[in-house]
């Protein structure tokens, strides 16, 4: 597939040829602005018919080289009318440009593919150029959106693991949350991480469902919607090439102690050479102290310099092998486990355009290696677009996007993992260089620095961090493949009708393993899926004025089918030839799975407006869809949608108002279901004596299942001020979420364990506010472009029905089932808000004093609230001020509230690797020295009697004893975080014009996460508990267990139009 499509860009490259003639003459002037009549810097002046240009300095001078033959220059600047001039016989030319009232108004792309006057929206939008999403050079789309558009929030991980984020668009729906509908250029698009963010020109996000009302059943979380790059202006040829170079580091870890070393206990166990037993190189060590190397944990003797016989000296083959090492601290042993990593992006973007044509195509790959050893990724993307105008009215609409990822070492975070390893219960003196080197000996041994004993040198708990990145890797590849192709035909003037097919083909696999020898049992897997979209779109469009009237009308039908087949495989009780990574070498019986689906949605859809002197707009729209996937009699459903937009500084001159819009609107939406969720089926088991065996599903279903839907209510106002140099934006939402599916626990004597069925109601309501614009434009060769963000968002449960007064959506870990237990546990409650924090806290009296039992130990009050999920507010400041040569832009994105628990604190502390398990205590005496010593610690409070508590603990009881304390390991989630730094400078038009070919370059400093300039914890970042996407969606990121450290790039961004 990448052949043939590699093969059809050099084809459609070969079609962008030009000739340029070698003679050439000299011809320069200034171009000035009718608005100020002061000189218009970056005014773009083109030789008409060829590829050569240039800009005009700060003062609006130019100077080009013509070639003979060629008799018109193009004169352009943003916002202003495009300008052909004759030479003539001349050599100086003076121009001046006006403004151009077609692009006073702001034309947005909404659902469908219709584009509006943003003026006459009655519901809210927000969009972002192309240029402002690529500051950094940001890979992914949801990532770029940070921070930038009000009321959405990204929901990261860390960057030390090739994942892709969350994005919320006004919070959530419910109890649970899907990922918004992405829609390029009219192509539905079902992976976000697919799309080149080289080859986008804008993108608008339609916050609400009364933005995504003609979306219908799909609507519910939002749609963004993303333009792709089009040919370029005039009859020419423009080529843009960019190059970025970066390099990523971990830049914030838990504070560790490099104290006291692995252990259980501050005193060695001493070895005991035996020869009937040990190999005899050990022999020298017989007598000396020893590390508790089966231990997992940092309790241990004092780091003070002795010799002391450790993992290696017990492995044969290291060089450490019957050798002590100095007990010595390893201040910076985890963060040695990491390395740099470097991302190398290299994107080239091809346009031309003509009388009656518009192609584009743009390639791009990156290769980028990861801050964990042995992992990397390799994107490849390829994007095609051409428009042609076939004849007078009939129009040509042509595209392909082609993207592959194929990536080696994608971690995972949780426990078990190499996170939980080093940030959880790593000890503190080990070597990491030492565990790199030696993680596999030459015969194939794996080794750990977790060993169970002298003579038995496998893990006990714990693998060598790097036997895991080497040795069991995972790897996986996804190509996705989305087509379109549609005609257009103008019936009379203002009457086009219009049909379109499109297809998005999702494709990949993937394996993992695990080695032989290592801590679990080895095994292999397999898996490979393949899903199709197909969409078939017929539109009637009408768009006509009368007068004072304005009418636009859109009738249409969609039909859509979806595919999914999906297949794996994997070896069961271990591998029968050792590291024969094999389904075939499966000792046991393999576990086969497979899965094939279809459905169809069939809707029929209506837009119209109508509009009154360009201050009055009223708009409706209506869907109806008919979803396979639904029982028969609940499968239909219609989606209507009202708005209306009053402008009225159409009506009132205000002097100190540039522009004046309030708007409204209604809307209802709905939220698709899965395949085959309304109808049991019978689940395969393993083969009795030959015979195939079948299982009943224990989960009953409700057979008049319906879809959820979503009513939605929104006012707002756009207020513009100087000249429209400053805007706001401000709206107020409600919606009410009703038949949301939920799975609840029912007696076995109903014959099933489980029943599904529509039961929630919830409200989720909200505000968010908008203001910036250009307050300071072309003064003196200054620039500013500011934008401000704020929002808030609350979801609330109002009924979850059958009886049920709270539901559990997740716990903080290993999945506890008892709700409130020691780990903390997220609830959706009936009326309360959605993501309750339960969990145990200590028990007080009424003067707020811990009580404890007679051991000195508090005592735990269960199902206490903890905090909440959802934050209070989020937001984010775009700014990007210019200076005549250089550029300074950055994105800053914050949330104030919302709670999390760390699980790596908890057992950092458990195993006595975090600083706070050493210093001094209340005594002044060092809190791990003897409690006869006048060391330990103590809860203090009160007895239950009241009386004060005097006793005191050892440092590792303390300790532990807070492990099963919810309450302590919870953290206030509010940050603010620099998201995209860049520092640049564009290369003098003096310069370009020696080069003829060239017509404008930059160079850039560029940065992704630069600096968390706010938290309320240390060594976490709070912006990114996120997890994986499903995580972040369902359960709202609020558990932070063993996940990988936050990570930033630096780098350098290269840029050349041609």
């Amino acid at each position: 597939m990448r052949k043939a499509l590699l093969l059809v860009l050099a084809l459609f490259t070969m079609a962008l040829s030009y000739d340029v003639s070698a003679q050439q003459r000299a011809i320069t002037g200034k171009v000035i602005s009718n608005e100020d009549g002061l000189g218009l810097p970056g005014a773009s002046i083109l030789v008409k018919g060829t590829v050569m240009g240039t800009t005009t300095d700060l003062d609006g001078n130019y100077s080009i080289n013509v070639p003979a033959g060629s008799n018109v220059l193009v004169f352009s600047f943003i916002g202003l009318k495009t300008l052909e001039e004759s030479i003539g016989n001349r050599s100086v030319i003076n121009v001046t440009l006006s403004p151009d009232a077609s692009e006073l108004s702001e034309i947005v792309v909404t659902a469908l593919g219709i584009e509006r006057d943003k003026s006459s929206l009655g519901y809210a939008t927000q969009q972002v150029s192309g240029d402002n999403i690529r500051v950094a050079r940001e890979t992914n789309v949801n990532t770029a959106l940070a921070g930038k558009i009000a009321g959405v929030q990204i929901v990261s991980g860390s960057g030390a693991k090739f994942g892709a984020p969350a994005i919320r668009i006004r919070g959530l729906r419910g109890i649970s949350a899907q990922d918004p509908l992405y829609v390029l250029d009219g192509i539905i698009v079902n992976d976000a991480a697919s799309i080149n963010m080289d080859n986008i020109q804008d993108i608008n996000v339609l916050k609400g469902a009364n933005a995504a009302a003609l979306y219908g059943s799909r609507a519910r979380d939002g749609v963004v919607v993303l333009t792709s790059r089009k040919g370029g202006k005039g009859d020419q040829v423009n080529i843009d090439f960019n190059q970025t170079n970066t390099f990523e580091r971990v830049y914030i870890l838990p504070k560790f102690q490099n104290e006291y070393g692995g252990g259980y206990s501050q005193e060695f166990p001493i070895f005991n050479f035996d020869p009937t037993i040990h190999d005899p190189g050990l022999s020298g060590l017989n007598g000396l102290p020893m590390t508790e190397f089966y231990a997992d944990e940092s309790w241990g003797p004092k780091l003070d310099g002795r010799m002391v016989a450790q993992w290696d000296a017990f492995t044969p083959g290291t060089r450490g092998f019957g050798q002590a090492r100095p007990w010595s601290p390893q201040p910076n042993n985890v963060r040695d486990v990491f390395r740099t990593g470097a991302l190398n992006n290299t994107s080239i973007n091809i346009g031309k355009s003509g009388e009656n044509y518009a192609l584009n195509t743009t390639l791009s790959k990156s290769s980028r290696t990861g801050v964990m050893e042995n992992t990397n990724q390799d994107k490849l993307f390829l994007n095609m677009n051409f428009n042609a105008k076939l004849s007078k009215k009939l129009e040509l609409i042509a595209g392909a996007n082609y993207s592959e990822a194929n990536t080696f070492g994608n971690l995972f975070e949780g426990y078990n993992s190499i996170g939980s390893n080093v940030n959880q219960w790593y000890q503190r003196q080990l070597n990491t260089d030492l565990l790199r080197e030696y993680y596999q000996m030459p015969d194939g041994r794996f080794t750990s620095w977790n060993i169970n004993s002298p003579t038995n040198t496998r893990p006990l708990y714990w693998d060598n961090p790097f036997t895991t990145l080497y040795a069991n890797p995972n790897e996986t590849n996804r190509e996705v493949l989305s087509t379109k192709f549609a005609l257009a035909y103008e019936i009379v003037e203002g009457l086009k009708v219009s049909v379109q097919g499109t297809r998005n083909t999702v494709s990949g696999g993937g394996t993992s393993q695990t080695a032989t020898g290592t801590l679990e049992v080895a095994r292999f897997a397999t898996n490979s899926y393949r899903e199709n979209e197909d969409n078939i779109q017929g539109l009637l469009s009408y768009d006509k004025r009368f007068g004072d009237f304005s009418v636009v009308a859109n009738v249409g039908v969609n039909w859509r089918t979806n595919t999914i087949k999906r297949w794996g495989m994997n070896t069961s009780g271990g591998l029968s030839v050792d590291n024969l990574f094999n389904i075939s070498a499966s000792v046991d019986p393999y576990v086969a799975t497979n899965f094939e689906g279809k459905s169809k949605v069939n809707s029929y859809f209506g837009q119209g407006s109508i509009g009154y002197k360009d201050f009055l707009y009223l708009d409706a729209t209506i869907r109806q869809d008919y979803d396979s996937r639904l029982p028969n009699g609940n499968n239909n459903y219609v989606y209507p949608s009202v708005s209306a937009s009053f402008v009225f500084t159409e009506l009132v001159d205000l002097r100190f108002l540039s522009f004046g819009k309030l708007r409204s609107s209604f809307a209802k939406v709905g939220n698709e279901i899965g395949l085959y969720r309304t109808q049991q089926t019978y689940a395969l088991g393993i083969p009795y004596a030959g015979n195939a065996v079948t299982s009943v599903p224990n989960a009953l279903i409700d057979p008049n299942l319906r879809a959820a839907t979503t009513n939605s209510i929104e006012v707002g106002a756009e207020l513009g001020f100087l000249n429209n140099r400053i805007n706001t934006e401000f709206s107020i939402y409600h919606m009410d979420n009703s038949n949301e599916l939920l799975s609840i626990t029912i007696p076995s004597q109903s014959g099933g364990s489980g029943f599904l069925t529509n039961s929630i109601k919830s409200y989720t309501k909200g505000w968010e506010l908008s203001i910036g614009g250009s307050p300071i434009q072309k003064v003196r060769g200054l620039n500013w472009d500011v934008n401000f963000n704020i929002s808030r968002n609350k979801v609330f449960i109002e009924e979850l029905g059958y009886g049920l007064t709270s539901f559990p959506l997740a716990n903080a870990f290993r999945g506890t089932s008892t709700v409130g237990g020691w780990n903390g546990q997220a609830l959706a409650r009936e009326n309360d808000e959605w993501g309750r924090i339960v969990g145990r806290k200590f028990r007080t009296d009424d003067n707020g004093n811990v009580i404890v039992n007679s051991a000195g130990r508090p005592l735990l009050d269960e199902n206490q609230d903890l905090g909440k999920i959802l934050p209070d507010f989020t937001g984010g400041i775009f700014n990007r001020v210019s200076y005549k040569n250089f550029e300074l832009a950055f994105t800053i994105d914050y949330q104030i509230g919302g709670s999390f628990m760390s699980i790596s604190r908890m057992f950092g502390a458990y195993s006595g690797q975090t600083s706070e398990t050493v210093g001094n205590n209340d005594k002044g005496n060092p809190m791990r020295d003897a409690v006869e010593d006048g060391g330990g610690l103590s809860f203090g409070g009160v007895f239950e009697d009241g009386s004060q508590n005097n006793i005191y603990l050892r440092a590792d009881q303390y300790f532990k004893t807070m492990f099963g304390t919810s309450e302590q390991w919870m953290y206030d989630a509010t940050f603010v975080k620099m998201r995209e730094l860049r520092i640049g400078y564009n290369f003098p038009s003096v310069l370009m014009d020696r080069l003829s070919y060239v017509k404008s370059a930059s160079i850039a400093l560029v940065a992704n996460n630069p600096f968390l300039l706010y938290s309320k914890v240390d060594g976490i970042d709070p912006s990114e508990i996120g997890g994986d996407s499903v995580q972040a969606r369902n359960n709202g990121s609020w558990v932070e267990s063993g996940n990988l450290p936050g990570t930033r790039s630096f780098g350098v961004d290269l840029r050349v139009k041609f």
